[in-house]
This record gives C-alpha cells, sequence and structure tokens, in this order.
C-alpha cells in the first residue's frame, strides 16, 4: 500500500516540476529583451495615443510646422534671403565671432578671410577640389546675412562645381550641428567685420 502512495506521489511531483518549468518557459519566452511581449498579458496604456471623453484625437503636426521642442525652423536659400542677423550691431558677438572664425574657419579662409588658409594648398592639389572661398570678394559681400547664415548652417557646395570627393569632403562643411544659431550669427557679424563693414 504504502508503494503505490509513493508511487503517487512521486508522480505527482514529477508533473508538478514539469508544469512549474513550463510555467518558467513561457514566462521567460514572454520577456523578450526588445520591451515586447509576444504574449499580451497586460494591456499597455502607454503604447496608445490618449484623448479625454468627448475631445477628438489630436492630430500631428503638419511638416514643416514650427518645431516646440527647442529645433530650428529649416529654411531653403531663397527663404534665408530675408533673415536678418539679430546680433548685427552687437561688439561682444563679433568678439565671440572672432573666437569662433578661429576655432572653425580660419585653418580654410585665413586669419583674413582671403581663402588662403592652411589647408587651400590642399584643397588646391585635389583635381577638381574647389578651394575655400575668399570671404572679402565681393561675391561673398553681396550675399545677405541670412545666406551667409544658411551656408553655415547648412554646408556649401558651388553650383558650377558638383564634385563629391570619396572621402565626402564637399566645399563647405555643415556647422548647423556643431554651432547654435546665436554662434552662427556671431560668426556672420564677424565676417561682416572682415569685409570692413
Amino acid at each position: 500500500m504504502m508503494t503505490r502512495a509513493r508511487a503517487g506521489s512521486a508522480r505527482g511531483r514529477r508533473i508538478g516540476l514539469v508544469l512549474v518549468s513550463l510555467s518558467v518557459l513561457v514566462f521567460a519566452a514572454a520577456c523578450s529583451s526588445t520591451n515586447t511581449y509576444p504574449i499580451d498579458f497586460f494591456s499597455e496604456m502607454h503604447y496608445q495615443k490618449s484623448f479625454r471623453a468627448q475631445e477628438p484625437p489630436r492630430l500631428d503636426s503638419p511638416p514643416g510646422a514650427v518645431p516646440i521642442t527647442g529645433g530650428e525652423p529649416a529654411y531653403t536659400l531663397e527663404e534665408a534671403r530675408d533673415l536678418e542677423n539679430p546680433l548685427a550691431d552687437d561688439p561682444q558677438a563679433r568678439e565671440r565671432g572672432a573666437q569662433l572664425y578661429a576655432l572653425n574657419c580660419a585653418v580654410c579662409h585665413g586669419a583674413e578671410g582671403r581663402g588662403d588658409g592652411r589647408m587651400a594648398a590642399i584643397w588646391r592639389a585635389r583635381q577638381g577640389a574647389v578651394p575655400p572661398a575668399d570671404l572679402t570678394s565681393s561675391a561673398v559681400a553681396n550675399r545677405t546675412d541670412g545666406e551667409l547664415y544658411w551656408i553655415l548652417t547648412n554646408g556649401y557646395t558651388s553650383p558650377e562645381n558638383q564634385v563629391q570627393f570619396p572621402d565626402g569632403l564637399s566645399n563647405m562643411p555643415a556647422f548647423g550641428k556643431l554651432l547654435t544659431p546665436e554662434e552662427r550669427w556671431a560668426l556672420v557679424s564677424y565676417i561682416r567685420q572682415l569685409q570692413g563693414r
């Protein structure tokens, strides 16, 4: 009689062990490292767009709308022509622009902005490359402050020479993600000072 009871309890333990193992295996499979559940045990309210009762769902903002997250609007070159430099008459901004110019621009454009920096010789040696611009030339001086700001933000490749080099270099690199808008406007102010304005 004892052997049947022992056999029954041993079989019950095995079945219990198998059920516990399967439960652990299913739970481990349900919680994957991608933070998604193959089996949705709980409704995830943070995955849905919420709105209040008797209120329609909010529409997404249209592309090109004014950002509310601290970003700056993306202008085309034509739209940027009409932008005015908010730091045009600020002597501290010109001083800050001089520091930024020495760090970021003088290596290509030279200390006086004449396009004779240390990198200019390397650019001239590359076949098909356009050397750095002379910032004191009439072509650059005739551009508006907004156009210079746009070029500093987005970079520039002259329309006559659309050469793309294997290493990704183009004529003027974009500083939009490297310098703040105020720093770019300060650079525009300093470039105007180099031009004698």
